[in-house]
């Protein structure tokens, strides 16, 4: 027969519940061992709201300011 109860004369019946924050990962460490000369992963702030995380593709301040990252990346300058 099943009564719920324990069957030790001294025996007693507990339980918890516990909560855990666990944040997950934006890019995986791994993307970060793979970025190229100039590039990253920002996350940017508009002042208001954060944007969503995005790739930074950066040029070097002695590059042409002109020119596009991609077509410097073509001629071979970064």
């Amino acid at each position: 027969m099943l009564t719920g109860r324990a069957s030790a004369h001294r025996a007693s019946l507990s339980t918890s519940k516990s909560y855990n924050v666990q944040r997950d990962w934006l890019f995986e460490p791994k993307v970060f061992t793979e970025l190229k000369n100039a590039q990253s992963i920002v996350i940017a702030y508009d002042g208001l709201n954060p944007l969503p995380p995005a790739y930074c593709y950066l040029k070097p301040y002695y590059n042409n300011p002109d020119t596009t990252y991609f077509e410097q990346l073509a001629e071979g300058r970064l």
